[in-house]
Parts: structure tokens; C-alpha cells; sequence
């Protein structure tokens, strides 16, 4: 279809303060982060002014109807209190926006799932750079484990590492929110002291019941938003690749690459180094009509581009993982104001139990498409340069390899020409 710059149908934007783009998301995953945290859902698909009104409602309503206290004795076991503690004024009209979100964000899923069908297949280019008074946003690698990771030292850190700038100080601010209202640090200082005994008084229950979800969904957040990413830089580079490098074939065909086939050969990742190689060889002198970079499909199913890119077992079983922790650890939180150890303890044995049970689970799934596990790096460009003698040979050799070539090597006259 088209691959014109404007196009119908958007893959993504690189905005001030954002970067922002079409996803497929499994709608049960969405409506479960939802029901976790109102707005949660929306907020993986980028509906952040939805997203954030609904968090916002969560907070406050929850707060008057004191729904997370409510849970905590109900898992407790003390009914009695739960239902003396709920204020029935704040909760039935809770529901309704409760159970809201949850359609909304599933429904939702459904209906972006086919947007991004559409512009996978429209296949329009993407700016990835933008430049203002502000700053400077550009589609870069990202490592969804140290996303991860970043998200999970202080809920926001992974978002601003993604470049999702107001999203990323929104869970900032909240966060401090939560760890104020909870007295969660408090209570960890009297943990680490050796005070157990006073973790449970210390602790308000109420605040401290927002921050697994909060905590879970960041994490999940940040982490899918790396590979997005990932596979955004991906699609835009193979694009500049094919447009560039075959309009400078077309416009130089005089049959000079013909006369000498003397090629260099190196393999890359998708990364911004590919590219760095390919303008210092420009730079150098090498005209852009005798490279010949060679997209490599690193799957034989050609609808994995189309239908999802995320088919790594490893990945998809991390999701579930997160998902599965910030439901166990909710119960955890929950039994430690009744058990010996305390809520932050019993909060983090749980979750770790629940991450490494939804892992278990997710690659136990059996998935209708699914790549195989790599070890190693695979080659995903193949760049074939020409060269005239041997001091250009020796340029590209030392260039592939400074900018971070996988395998390096060369095609002279003896192998292009056996007979000779």
C-alpha cells in the first residue's frame, strides 16, 4: 500500500513531550490492568487524558468509600469490620466507574488493534526526530529490562527512560503520594531496625494498598514500551534503508558495479551504528549507489510483522509475570497485618512467588505463533558495499567493525570469478 509520508493510518509520533504509537495489546491483558487500577488500561494505549482522569477517580473515590481498607480485612478474614468500614454513599457510584473502565479499555483494545493492523499494512514512513525550544525527542534502542528495572526502583523513572516525559513525572509525583500517605518508608526503617512489631501500627493500610498495582503496572508499562519501541526503530530504519539506498541504485545505474565485483560484507543489528557506518563510508567517498544493504527476515512467517511483533515466550511470559505478582502481592500485603513477619514482607514474598508463577504460566502457553529462542545475536541487515582497490577494502573493514558489525567479510575477484 502506500508508503507516502502522510498516511491514513499513523504507526507512531514523536511528540515535545512523548513519543507515542499504535500497539497490539491483548484486550483480556488491558481490561486486567484496568480492574487492577482504573485508567491503567487506557494508559497502555496511550488514551492518557482518559487514563489519567480515571486514576485520578480511583484515588479519590477510593479513598472516601475506604474500598482498600475494606479488601484488607475481607482477605484478613474479618468480615465484620470490612462491611463497618464501607461507605455505601462512595462505593455504588465507585462500580459503575469501575466496571466502566474495564469495558471501555477491553473495548478499546479491539478497536486499536485493527488501527494498527491498518497502519502496519499502509506502511507509512515515520518521522523519528524532533527538535524544539524544549528539547530534543528521538526513537532510540531501548533495553526493556533496565525499563523494567528503572520502574521498579522508583515507579515514573521507567516511563522518562522511554521518553514518556509527563506520564513518567506523573508517576513520580504519585508515587511520593503514596509513599507519604502509607508511611511506607517509616515502617521499612523500623523493619531494617528490627522492630517487626511496629511495622503493622506504623503502616495506613488505606495508601499502602494503591502501591502493588501502581508499582506492578510501571514495571509492565515501561517494559512493553521498550519493545515498542525496539520494534518501532526497526521498521523505520528498514523503511530509510529500502527508500534511500534504492533511489541511489536506480539513479546510477551505468553499469560501473558491474565492471568490478569486489564486495565487502558485514552483518548488523537493527541500531543507530548501522547507520554511522553507512554515512562514514559516504563520507569517505563511497557513493551511495555501490552499498547494498539486505533486509533479513529473521522468521519464516511473513504475518508475525502484521498480526504482532511480540511472539518471544520470554517476553510474553515477563507480562504475565507482572500481571501475577501485583494480584498475589495485593494478598500478601493483605494477610501480613495478621501474620507474624509484617505487610511489606509478606507483600514482597508474594510477589516474588506470584512473578515466578505467571512466568511458569506464560511459557507453559502454547502461543499460535511463536518465534523460536535465540542464544545469539542474529544478523538482521546484511550490508554489501563495493569496493575499487584495497585501501577502500581496508575503510569499510575497519568501519563495519568500529561500528559494531555481528560478522565481517569480503567477496574479491577469485571468489566472484572461480574460472578466472
Amino acid at each position: 500500500m502506500s508508503t507516502h509520508s502522510t498516511s491514513r493510518w499513523t504507526m507512531a509520533a514523536v511528540r515535545r513531550f512523548d513519543i507515542i504509537y499504535a500497539q497490539r495489546r491483548n484486550p483480556f491483558m488491558v481490561a486486567w490492568w484496568s480492574a487492577s487500577f482504573p485508567g491503567f488500561g487506557h494508559l497502555l494505549m496511550y488514551k492518557n487524558t482518559t487514563g489519567v482522569l480515571l486514576t485520578l477517580s480511583e484515588v479519590i473515590i477510593n479513598s472516601l468509600a475506604n474500598i482498600n481498607l475494606a479488601m484488607v480485612y475481607s482477605f484478613s478474614g474479618n468480615f465484620a469490620m470490612a462491611k463497618q468500614v464501607l461507605r455505601p454513599e462512595w462505593l455504588f457510584g465507585y462500580m459503575f466507574i469501575y466496571f466502566f473502565a474495564i469495558w471501555d479499555s477491553y473495548r478499546c483494545s479491539i478497536e486499536a488493534n485493527k488501527h494498527y493492523e491498518l497502519a502496519m499494512l499502509e506502511n507509512g514512513r515515520i518521522p523519528i526526530h524532533l527538535m524544539r525550544s524544549t528539547g530534543i525527542q528521538f526513537l532510540e534502542k531501548k533495553r526493556p529490562l533496565i525499563a523494567a528495572y528503572c520502574s521498579f526502583l522508583f515507579p515514573g523513572l521507567g516511563q522518562l527512560y522511554n521518553k514518556h516525559i509527563w506520564l513518567g513525572f506523573y508517576g513520580i509525583f504519585w508515587w511520593w503520594i503514596y509513599l507519604t500517605f502509607s508511611h511506607f518508608y517509616e515502617a521499612l526503617m523500623a523493619l531494617i531496625l528490627g522492630h517487626n512489631r511496629m511495622v503493622v501500627s506504623i503502616l495506613n493500610p488505606q495508601w499502602l494498598m494503591f502501591m502493588p498495582s501502581v508499582l506492578g503496572g510501571a514495571m509492565y508499562h515501561s517494559y512493553t514500551s521498550s519493545i515498542e519501541q525496539n520494534r518501532l526503530f526497526r521498521i523505520t530504519q528498514r523503511q530509510f534503508l529500502t527508500d534511500y539506498y534504492e533511489k541511489a541504485r536506480i539513479a546510477s545505474m551505468n553499469g560501473t558495479e558491474m565492471n568490478s565485483p569486489l564486495w565487502m560484507i558485514g552483518t548488523f543489528e537493527h541500531c543507530t551504528e548501522l547507520e554511522q557506518a553507512l554515512s562514514m563510508l559516504e563520507h569517505s567517498g563511497i557513493h551511495p549507489s555501490r552499498i547494498r544493504p539486505v533486509l533479513m527476515d529473521a522468521h519464516a512467517d511473513k504475518s508475525l510483522s502484521i498480526v504482532d511483533q511480540r511472539f518471544d515466550r520470554t517476553a510474553k511470559s515477563v507480562e504475565i509475570g507482572f500481571a501475577s505478582a501485583t494480584a498475589c502481592s495485593v494478598l500478601g500485603i493483605s494477610l501480613g497485618f495478621i501474620l507474624e513477619w509484617g505487610p511489606i514482607i509478606w507483600g514482597l514474598i508474594y510477589g516474588f512467588g506470584g512473578f515466578l508463577l505467571g512466568f511458569g504460566i506464560g511459557l507453559l502457553i502454547k502461543s499460535k505463533h511463536s518465534l523460536p529462542h535465540q542464544k545469539h545475536k542474529l544478523p538482521e541487515v546484511t550490508v554489501l558495499v563495493q569496493y575499487l582497490n584495497e585501501e577502500e577494502a581496508a575503510l569499510i573493514h575497519e568501519t563495519f567493525w568500529r561500528y559494531k558489525a555481528i560478522t565481517v567479510g569480503r567477496i574479491d575477484r577469485q571468489h566472484a570469478n572461480p574460472a578466472l
